[in-house]
């Protein structure tokens, strides 16, 4: 019998929700960068859509999840998308090595985001469950010391 339990109430679902969202951002951004430069031009608007479009989520995912440093994040995601705008009218005129030296650096980024993400997740779930699974005593009595149960 599946669980009534929603999504948003279940901080490991949606760790693995972002986590497979992030994967396939990082593989749609090496796509990009394996592209011919016939079409890499072509490709470019998409990429930006896609990126733009993930941030979003996890953006919203970590806002769901109450994870500290979303403001950071958001930042950094900030200069990310401004960077691929501001080379954007420069591949749209054909020029995709500006481009392609933003993609590049883009994966990076995105691989160490996502490490980095991995694990502010797996902290964030493991302190949503353990409030969630403490009693309300031990709760009580975790606080009286500055302990978070």
């Amino acid at each position: 019998m599946k669980s009534c339990r929603s999504v948003a109430a279940d901080p490991q679902a949606l760790c693995t929700v972002l986590r497979h969202a992030r994967h396939a951002l990082c593989q749609r951004v090496a796509r990009a960068a394996a592209t011919p430069d016939r079409m890499f031009a072509a490709d470019f608007p998409a990429l930006v859509v896609a990126v733009e479009d993930g941030f979003r989520r996890e953006e919203l995912t970590m806002e769901a999840l109450g994870i500290p440093g979303l403001r950071e994040r958001r930042e950094h995601n900030a200069l990310i998308l401004s960077a691929l705008h501001h080379v954007s009218p420069a591949v749209e005129r054909g020029c995709p090595e500006t481009g392609r030296e933003v993609v590049s650096a883009l994966r990076d980024l995105l691989n160490l985001h996502r490490h980095a993400a991995d694990l502010v997740l797996a902290v964030s779930a493991l302190q949503q469950r353990t409030r969630v699974r403490a009693p309300n005593g031990i709760r009580r009595a975790a606080a009286r010391r500055g302990i978070a149960a």
